[in-house]
């Protein structure tokens, strides 16, 4: 029977993940026209997180209500399973964000899909888990396949915030490894203090976090090249300063004009998003690559010696060539008597210099 004081701890442990889901779910349709690709990886998961609402919770009447063993299990094995697989479509979106190969980040789905049969057997045996006459939870020898299923998602979140790090990409890095923290913390209290709902809110939170983080990236990248934008580019000058940047980059393709009057635009931007592939495969750590206009970059290098600069520009130049494209490229270092501005301002004007010098030779032969 359904009393007043189990509908109140049924609206005390749903009212922030059901309203959270809501908002998340209202914000992803709005947004939807914008980012497609993102909307299409969330949404799953808020699917998943609505599915693991109303199992844990059809698992919480089980108990108090003493419903048929049979039926809690299945409540119960459906809670781990969608558990796990939340965390395995937030971890497949970061990990798909450090590498292009789609086929490996299918992969990560396998530890799931096992602990998904591994538990299955609970449903006609107590090997997994069980429930006796009194509705008590009792462990079998596979219990505590989630559990180290999950763990090692765990470790590779870590990972891909560490990588994340590596790559740059700090705030990610930040935000992965809270999500992880945050997470852990969750299943602890609600086995040490026997309480319900947290980890529900946790996860609810954790999607919510990472998908308004990546929202915000959206805007902060160049639709066709995928590497940072213009606005981008006056942000980071700003914020990490003459400080930190120690060396400006300026970087103009060359022959953009002519393979848009002969091959078309098509062509064109093919030129462009290849060239800004080659440079950022060749970009050293903590150096950052913008797409400030048509067929014109810049490259923010943090902290980093004039010697790996000009080691880096020798390697861009030699990919580009490798590839049949060709660019010309102005480099100066920010110093105390020069700043980040003036520093851009001279790359530039070192950079025409180059172009120039490509165009005389080109006419001369």
């Amino acid at each position: 029977m359904i009393t007043n004081l189990y509908l109140q701890s049924l609206v005390q442990i749903n009212f922030i993940p059901v309203l959270i889901t809501v908002f998340l779910l209202f914000f992803i349709n709005v947004n939807f026209k914008f980012e497609r690709h993102l909307a299409i990886r969330m949404i799953p998961c808020v699917i998943l997180l609505l599915i693991l609402i109303i199992m844990d919770n059809l698992d919480y009447y089980a108990y108090d209500a003493l419903l048929p063993d049979k039926l809690h299990r299945f409540f119960a094995m459906i809670g781990y399973d969608t558990r796990i697989f939340i965390m395995v479509g937030l971890i497949n979106i970061a990990y798909s964000r450090q590498i292009s190969n789609k086929i490996l980040t299918k992969i990560t789905y396998i530890p799931a899909v096992i602990s998904a049969f591994m538990i299955l057997p609970c449903m006609f045996s107590d090997i997994v888990f069980h429930y006796n006459a009194n509705g008590e939870f009792i462990r079998g020898a596979l219990v505590f396949t989630p559990h180290i299923t999950s763990a090692l998602y765990m470790l590779f979140l870590f990972y891909l915030a560490f990588n994340s790090m590596r790559l740059g990409r700090y705030t990610e890095a930040v935000i992965l490894t809270l999500c992880g923290i945050c997470t852990i913390m969750a299943v602890l209290v609600e086995m040490i203090f026997s309480l319900r709902g947290i980890l529900i809110g946790v996860i609810a939170l954790d999607i919510t976090f990472y998908y308004l983080y990546l929202h915000i990236e959206h805007f902060r990248f160049d639709n066709l090249t995928k590497v940072m934008n213009r606005e981008s580019f006056y942000a980071d000058a700003k914020t990490y300063g003459d400080e930190k940047i120690t060396q400006v980059l300026s970087i103009d393709l060359n022959d953009l004009k002519r393979v848009n009057d002969t091959q078309g635009h098509a062509a064109g931007d093919k030129l462009i998003k290849n060239a800004a592939d080659i440079l950022r495969n060749e970009l050293d750590n903590s150096c950052f690559l913008y797409r400030v206009g048509g067929d014109e970059f810049v490259v923010l290098c943090l902290l980093r010696s004039n010697d790996e600069v000009e080691s880096m520009v020798e390697r861009m130049y030699k990919k580009i060539e490798e590839a049949g494209y060709s660019l010309a490229i102005g480099w100066k270092t920010v110093t105390s008597d020069v700043s980040v501005d003036e520093a851009y301002l001279q790359a530039d004007k070192m950079m025409y210099e180059v172009k120039a010098k490509i165009k005389a030779e080109r006419n001369n032969k």
